[in-house]
């Protein structure tokens, strides 16, 4: 059987501009809301560079370590933070939910 190495693209995360897609959508709406909503003022210019370079940075810091953190976050505010006790060993148990949905 030979083997057949996968490329990287298809194991690694998409990332848009070193950031996860969700946090970069969200810093453009951001930065657009405060230029077009509140107007173009020299206080707004620079929380939208501060925005745009500072926050950005972070998610990019964030990213690299797990691209996939906003994923994990939202998946453990669903999952319970205690399991309650039983009170025998043949007590049904309560349904664990996959951490990788399954695509139907």
């Amino acid at each position: 059987m030979t083997e057949h190495p996968i490329h990287a693209a298809l194991v690694r995360t998409p990332l848009l501009a070193g950031a996860e897609p969700g946090f970069v959508i969200l810093e453009i709406c951001t930065i657009l809301a405060l230029l077009v909503v509140v107007g173009l003022h020299l206080a707004t210019i620079a929380l939208a560079v501060f925005w745009g370079t500072v926050v950005h940075s972070l998610f990019v810091r964030i990213a690299a370590r797990d691209p996939l953190t906003s994923a994990l976050y939202l998946r453990s505010l669903r999952s319970p933070t205690w399991a309650p006790a039983t009170s025998r060993l043949d007590a049904p148990a309560r349904a664990i939910h996959p951490a990788i949905p399954e695509v139907r």
